[in-house]
């Protein structure tokens, strides 16, 4: 039988979050950095599928929008100069 809820700690492994951090994220309804859980009484669970698209949204969304490599051969060293004057 396959598993079909994460409980907190369980995602808080996943995401890389403390477990703090994803009950600070529910609170401000912040669901751009956890996904929506599901309420079973008083406790929260998250659905393995649901996770699962949340993170590969995410993954896409993220190569969609990464900025152009730019060539590291061209690219200034060190901090910029100061102008005089």
């Amino acid at each position: 039988m396959s598993k079909l809820l994460y409980n907190v700690n369980e995602l808080s492994a996943i995401l890389g979050f403390t477990v703090s951090a994803i009950h600070a994220h529910l609170a401000r309804k912040n669901f751009d950095a956890v996904p929506p859980p599901i309420r079973l009484g008083r406790r929260l669970a998250w659905s393995v599928a649901a996770v699962n698209l949340w993170l590969a949204e995410k993954i896409q969304y993220a190569s969609a929008n990464r900025p152009p490599q730019s060539d590291p051969q061209n690219r200034p060293v060190g901090r910029p100069r100061k102008r005089c004057g």
